[in-house]
Formats: C-alpha cells, sequence, structure tokens
C-alpha cells in the first residue's frame, strides 16, 4: 500500500464510474473494472482500438476528445450512447472529458470518466407522466374555478324568475334549469376532487352509521319517486378502518346513481355482510371469509311478472326490462357468488336472460344449516 504507483492503480480499478485512458491517436489506452461490466464486454475486446470501438457513430464524442488535445479544456455533461455485445445494445451515457498531463505538462492523451444512465433515464420517463398530470391538474382547477363562479349566478336567477312565473309548466322548465345547474356543479367539484392530492384519515368506522346518514340525506329524493330503501344489514359486521369521509362520497355516489336509475315506486336495497369467497366443508356449506361486503342493489322488476313475460307478445318488453338492471348485475357477478331470488318467475328470467342459476333464499338456508 505504500508504493504509490500500486495506491494509484488501486484507486484506478476501484472507481465506480467508468473510466477510459485515449491516447492522442484515438485509440483506447486502458480501462477500469467497471467499463467491462458497464458495457458487458470484456477488455481485449476494445483495447487498443478506436474509441468508435463503444460509441460507434457518435462524431461529436470524437469532436470533443479531438478539442482536448487541441486545447487542454474539459467538458463536462457530454451525453452519449454507450454499445454492448448485447440484444439491448444501446444505452445512455454522460461523460466527462479531461486532459490526462505528464510531469511537464504536456498533454498526452484524454481521461473520459462514463457514468451509466439508464436508470435515471427510466425514473425520468417515470416522472414525466406525473409531471404532465400535475399540470394537467392545475388548469383542471383554473377551470372548474370558471366553470363554477357563473354556475351560482345561473341558479340563483332561474330560483328568482321561478317565484315570478306562476305558470306550472314553465316552473317546471325552471325547476330543470337548475336541477342540471347542479349537476354541472357536482361534475366540476368532482373535477376538482381528482386533481387535489388524497390524504387519508385512517380511523375505525362503523359502516352502518355511515350508510344511515347517507340515507337519511337521499331519503328525500327517493321520496319523490314514491322509492324506498330497503336496509338488509349483518349486525356481526366489526368496525373497519377507513376514512370516514371519503367511504361517505363513495357511499353517496353509488346511492345517487341508484336512485337516478331507479323506476318510480321501485325499492333500492342497501345489503351488508361479510363475504368474497367461500371455503366448502364436506356438506358444501360455505364459510364466509373475513371481507366486509356491501352491495347496493336497485331492484327492480326483473321483467317476468309473474306469467306476464310468457306470452310471445311481451317477450321483447320482458327481455328489455331485465336488461335495465338486473341482467348486466348478474352477469358482472363472480362465478362464486350465489344468486338468490325468492319467486319462480325470477329465477327462470335470470336463467334465459343472464345464463346463471338462481337459487330460492330456503335453499340458502339449508346449506347454511348443513343439509343436503
Amino acid at each position: 500500500m505504500n508504493d504509490p504507483e500500486h495506491l494509484h492503480q488501486n484507486i484506478f480499478y476501484s472507481i465506480i464510474d467508468g473510466v477510459l485512458l485515449i491516447s492522442s491517436s484515438l485509440t483506447i489506452q486502458e480501462s477500469n473494472l467497471t467499463v467491462e461490466d458497464m458495457f458487458h464486454r470484456s477488455r481485449d475486446s476494445f483495447i487498443h482500438r478506436g474509441l468508435e470501438e463503444l460509441f460507434p457513430r457518435q462524431p461529436h464524442v470524437l469532436d470533443k476528445v479531438r478539442k482536448v488535445l487541441v486545447t487542454g479544456a474539459c467538458y463536462h455533461d457530454v451525453e452519449a450512447k454507450g454499445k454492448r455485445n448485447t440484444p439491448s445494445s444501446r444505452f445512455p451515457v454522460n461523460l466527462t472529458l479531461s486532459p490526462f498531463l505528464e510531469s511537464d505538462d504536456s498533454i498526452q492523451g484524454v481521461v473520459i470518466l462514463i457514468k451509466n444512465m439508464t436508470l435515471i433515464r427510466e425514473l425520468e420517463e417515470q416522472q414525466r407522466p406525473a409531471d404532465h398530470l400535475n399540470n394537467l391538474g392545475a388548469v383542471t382547477m383554473g377551470m372548474a374555478h370558471e366553470i363554477r363562479n357563473p354556475l351560482g349566478g345561473i341558479r340563483g336567477s332561474a330560483q328568482l324568475l321561478r317565484q315570478e312565473i306562476k305558470n306550472k309548466s314553465h316552473q317546471e322548465y325552471l325547476d330543470v334549469v337548475v336541477s342540471e345547474v347542479d349537476r354541472i356543479d357536482r361534475m366540476v367539484k368532482r373535477m376538482m376532487d381528482l386533481t387535489r392530492p388524497l390524504n387519508l384519515r385512517m380511523e375505525n368506522t362503523n359502516i352502518h352509521k355511515v350508510l344511515e346518514e347517507i340515507l337519511m340525506l337521499e331519503k328525500d329524493t327517493l321520496t319523490r319517486k314514491k322509492g324506498r330503501f330497503e336496509q338488509i344489514y349483518d349486525p356481526s359486521l366489526p368496525p373497519i378502518e377507513a376514512d370516514e369521509d371519503q367511504l361517505k362520497q363513495v357511499f353517496l355516489n353509488l346511492i345517487k346513481n341508484a336512485i337516478e336509475a331507479s323506476r318510480k315506486g321501485g325499492k333500492i336495497q342497501i345489503v351488508t355482510r361479510v363475504s368474497s369467497g367461500y371455503a366448502v366443508k364436506a356438506a358444501s356449506s360455505p364459510i364466509p371469509q373475513q371481507n366486509i361486503v356491501v352491495e347496493i342493489i336497485d331492484s327492480g322488476c326483473c321483467g317476468m311478472a309473474g306469467a306476464f313475460g310468457y306470452e310471445a307478445g311481451n317477450y321483447d318488453i320482458s327481455m328489455t326490462m331485465g336488461e335495465i338492471g338486473l341482467f348486466p348485475a348478474v352477469r358482472g357477478a363472480s362465478s362464486n357468488t350465489l344468486i338468490v331470488a325468492s319467486g319462480t318467475s325470477c329465477r327462470h328470467q335470470i336463467r334465459d336472460g343472464a345464463g346463471r342459476e338462481a337459487v330460492h333464499v330456503a335453499r340458502v338456508l339449508e346449506k347454511a344449516l348443513g343439509n343436503k
């Protein structure tokens, strides 16, 4: 270690970046071990060969080497492409060039430090979409504010105008204006929410409490359609770790959609249960795993309506009614989801329209009790 030449050699070979020593004739005179690892090549495959062996068809690299030899200047952050003898042969590198001086300060060659930029470029590529989304978010926020500002004026004017107009049909038109303004405002607010960073406040949350608060808010809306909610809650559900405000927003959106899709006089079921996948006993009785599932079902008429759908003239109407909500929901259910329907005609309709077998609730109870 006391031998200066040996010490310098150890330093040269220990540098984590690639190091090349280029002669005045532009050939590679020396390299460290990192170059072999970086280029996936043995030293013998490029030593005493031209610099083009590692950097082919890149005249700007040779131009910089010549300038260093002539002027003694240093060059930093020279971008280039290294060449390997592998399928993914080209890879990005960053070069630093400086003169190699003899004891009399004469320039004998050029030292090139090579930094592999592959990982950095990949990270930059990954960051680029995020930067784009951030810019898009800023533009969206600005547009959203510009859109929302006049909405308040439109809504207020429509409400004042409604008070002045006595014609009922004209009042209904203004009610539509107010309703659509509110819908646009909700859409814009959702756009704004998407551009904001989501900071979750996780805490023990009672799902049933959250649902009841949402149902209380939307009860009047459904009542105006002469509809009703039906709650079927599993009392054994434990509290879950969740952000209560975000969970409310999710349930509110689902229930609003169910109300909008429901027909006059319809019923919306809100079902909670412990389920998701089944382990099977010898008696084929399902044992629910501990995953909490909440289902909100818009249960309109299946389309069969007793014997109505059996009549040839009513077939198309019957199937169209089924396609409104029932058939898509059944088709979208996973293969291990149990489809339950109490009515005989409903079970036939599900089989004919969605290709799934539905069972009576009594059969579910029978399996749960372990009886065949």
